[in-house]
């Protein structure tokens, strides 16, 4: 089972192993869920799902931008310590990575930019995951976070989606034989038409730096 005090390898090996299980329920589960959206007329559909060998928790979810558009889906993990509850969601893409959503996060998300109170954490997740696939990593200075030196190091990135700004913490493990495994904590966000001129002049100053170096 996931605990709070497992190291970064240990997390990401478990999630990993975990993988053909829940890309077999996910695919037992497709029909159904297709049979379900056309009916409801929905954009997502989602299932809870625990692993009975480890008790791990996860989302299972369908979910597609507009009526009869091609449905996505992927899969999800919930992890609590204590009081607090966090999504988890993984990837090999470059490298191995885990990105923790936190509520605050995620409630941020739902006011700022969805702006529909109705929805769960577990649908806000699903709703951010979807439409901002494309993730830009972006240096973090002062002006675009003013609490910046109360995090130091572990706030010196952030991301740029479709939606708007991802603020985030971030470090890594590396153990010997092993790849390095990233994390990222993604703790608020924030519409770009919401954040102030300097802000914004220092997004667009670090995109244009990127764009020098190609």
């Amino acid at each position: 089972m996931i605990v709070a005090n497992m190291n970064l390898h240990e997390v990401y090996d478990t999630l990993m192993e975990e993988m053909p299980k829940l890309d077999w329920k996910r695919e037992s589960l497709h029909s159904k869920a297709i049979k379900e959206m056309e009916r409801s007329m929905r954009f997502q559909c989602l299932y809870d799902y625990k692993i009975p060998s480890s008790n791990n928790q996860y989302i299972i979810y369908f979910y597609r931008t507009y009526l009869f558009a091609p449905v996505q889906s992927g899969y999800l993990c919930i992890l609590y310590d204590g009081s607090k509850r966090f999504v988890i969601k993984w990837t090999d893409w470059r490298s191995p990575a885990i990105h923790v959503f936190t509520s605050h996060f995620l409630q941020r998300y739902k006011e700022r930019f969805l702006k529909q109170p109705e929805m769960t954490a577990n649908e806000v997740a699903v709703m951010f995951l979807s439409r901002n696939s494309e993730m830009k990593p972006m240096a973090v200075d002062e002006r675009i976070n003013k609490h910046i030196e109360k995090y130091g190091e572990f706030a010196g990135e952030g991301f740029l989606v479709p939606d708007g700004f991802c603020f985030k913490l971030s470090g890594k493990e590396t153990l010997e034989g092993k790849a390095p495994v990233g994390i990222s904590f993604f703790t608020t966000f924030m519409p770009l038409s919401e954040m102030s001129d300097t802000q914004r002049e220092a997004i667009f100053e670090e995109c244009m730096k990127n764009l020098d170096s190609l």
